[in-house]
């Protein structure tokens, strides 16, 4: 029998069971009013194991991703639903579920890890759970009433795993070490760009690792001239809160033409062309063309080769997404205001605030010091804004010089500093003549 109940999307196919028609046509017609009986009591229609519910849920989120009309959290659903919930609830019924077997899950998967995940983590594993169970109830499997509660045991979003200055500088510093120690010729292109342009790229524009940097098109770069100097505009195709635009900070310009030298048919054509002529290919490319299946395991080998793998502020181990953070307290520091930094980095003012709360202190700093007069002058206001605005600077700058082994001119890091050495010098010599 094939039949169909008003209300649910899907057709439903079961054996009566005998060869002899008239017989199957009567026991056809009951199971249809039983079925619909059971419908309207809010019932489920029949019972359906989790793991081919899961699957439709699987192929249709693929699709989609690969159609690139998917939500950016899509591919964090996938792996929740093939890493976690299929290995554990694939073999209940979907109307068994109860939350007793949550808990079980639970104590499962902190087992499996090794640790309880985080709340962010875990909001992700319950937002998939849920499209499975949306799923099985428009199928007949389940009724919204019997769907089983999520739980979230992870604690809450705190500071994350930082870099200190010093300890990037460090890393990089090992990057020549770490690139010549790599034991197959691939390994050490990984770790060539890992070291001299993913790694300073990622720290000096904030950018997520992931699916913002690694989908990154020499297309997507813009060159805009703002007050006579031009600046690096990039517009992200894929972000974790869709498509977005940012400014690329000033020594962007030499980690990019350090990828432009690495790849093979684009070394022969200078940057500037490269960039007029919107060139449709990935810019984190190895010296063969290929791109990595990722960069976290190599990032994270240098960080344990390094030792520089757990943060001693935080206790917590450094990834790729440290980088980030690194980016925000450097322009927290530099004293950009929470809101534009926030539209920069694709980010909510409220996650800004909640994240890199413990800044405040260090960003009133100098005024708590008292080292600089605070009499509201404005050559006290400009003293202030070129140290804050300097230091960071310098930061930023010595990273990218360090991992690129290039150097930046006086006029890409501060065109306030240019113009002071250019009078200074202009005064030397009219006295001197």
């Amino acid at each position: 029998m094939h039949y169909k109940i008003e209300g649910l999307k899907t057709w439903f196919r079961k054996s009566v069971q005998t060869t002899d028609v008239d017989k199957a046509v009567q026991l056809a017609e009951r199971l249809w009013m039983k079925a619909t009986f059971e419908h309207e009591e809010g019932r489920p229609v029949i019972s359906k194991k989790f793991k081919p519910v899961a699957e439709v849920v699987l192929r249709r989120l693929e699709e989609e991703i690969k159609a690139g009309t998917a939500k950016p959290i899509a591919k964090d659903y996938v792996s929740a639903i093939n890493l976690y919930l299929i290995p554990f609830y694939g073999n209940f019924n979907v109307d068994s579920i109860k939350p007793a077997t949550v808990s079980q899950f639970h104590v499962w998967r902190k087992q499996k890890v090794g640790r309880e995940l985080s709340g962010s983590a875990q909001n992700n594993h319950n937002a998939a759970f849920n499209l499975v169970m949306d799923e099985a109830i428009q199928r007949g499997y389940l009724t919204d009433y019997h769907r089983p509660s999520t739980k979230n045991t992870g604690a809450e979003s705190d500071r994350r795993a930082e870099f200190s200055h010093e300890e990037l500088e460090a890393l990089i510093k090992y990057g020549p070490q770490f690139i010549s120690e790599g034991r197959t010729d691939r390994t050490q292109m990984i770790r060539q760009v890992l070291v001299q342009a993913y790694l300073p790229f990622l720290a000096a524009t904030g950018i997520r690792a992931g699916t913002e940097s690694e989908n990154l098109e020499w297309r997507h770069i813009d060159v805009e001239v703002v007050n006579g100097q031009p600046v690096l505009h990039i517009r992200l195709q894929q972000g974790k809160l869709g498509p977005r635009n940012f400014v690329a900070h000033n020594s962007c310009w030499r980690i990019l033409e350090v990828m432009r030298q690495i790849s093979p048919d684009l070394n022969d054509i200078p940057l500037e062309e490269v960039l007029k002529q919107r060139v449709a290919k990935k810019v984190f490319r190895l010296s063969d063309g290929s791109v990595p299946d990722n960069w976290n395991k190599p990032f994270r080998q240098m960080l344990e080769d390094s030792g520089l793998l757990k943060c001693p502020v935080t206790d917590k181990e450094r990834s790729l997404y440290s980088l980030r953070h690194y980016y925000a307290t450097q322009r927290l520091l530099e004293s950009i205001p929470v809101h534009d930094l926030a539209q920069q980095m694709g980010t909510s003012v409220l996650m800004i605030q909640k994240h890199y709360s413990h800044l405040t202190p260090l960003m009133k700093a100098t005024q708590f010091a008292g080292s600089l007069s605070t009499d509201g002058s404005s050559e006290s206001a400009e003293i202030k804004a070129i140290m804050a605005a300097q230091m960071v600077n310098n930061n930023i700058l010595s990273l990218v010089q360090l991992g690129t082994e290039m150097t930046i001119p006086l006029v890409l890091q501060s065109q306030t500093l240019t113009t002071d050495f250019e009078q200074r010098l202009k005064a030397k010599v009219k006295k001197s003549t």
